[in-house]
């Protein structure tokens, strides 16, 4: 009833199982050293931080921005309670200063950007060739 197949006329082709990678230290290649794998050693592991370890990081790298966040959501509260209890005049100091410390807080942000890339070196390739 049921056929049957050989498997020497399977069309599937069976895989060789792959050598291990080749060093300097196999004593079978009359000395001829291949480059060593990336697989030789094994990867360094890097510790994830933590969401709160990355905040503070954050806040003590660059204090200003956080604060600068929080005066805008103040300002942005307190204008619209303003609004809410129909106190014009203080709702739009309010907005004007929720804009002045969102500025403050681009500028701040940005300035930690340029502080970090900022560089007073000059010459620094003929600096070190020179030493």
């Amino acid at each position: 009833m049921g056929s049957s197949q050989s498997t020497a006329s399977s069309p599937v082709a069976k895989c060789q199982p792959e050598s291990p990678p080749m060093n300097g230290n196999d004593p079978s290649r009359d000395g001829a050293a291949q480059p060593v794998s990336r697989f030789d050693a094994p990867p360094t592991m890097v510790r994830q931080q933590s969401f709160d370890e990355k905040l503070f990081e954050k806040f003590t790298k660059q204090p200003l921005v956080p604060i600068g966040c929080l005066a805008t959501a103040y300002f942005l509260v307190s204008g619209m309670r303003s609004f809410k209890n129909r106190e014009p005049r203080r709702a739009q100091k309010m907005m004007r200063a929720r804009v002045g410390a969102q500025f403050a807080t681009l500028v701040a942000f940005v300035g930690y950007m340029g502080v970090g890339s900022f560089n007073l070196e000059v010459a620094p390739r003929y600096q070190r060739y020179r030493e």
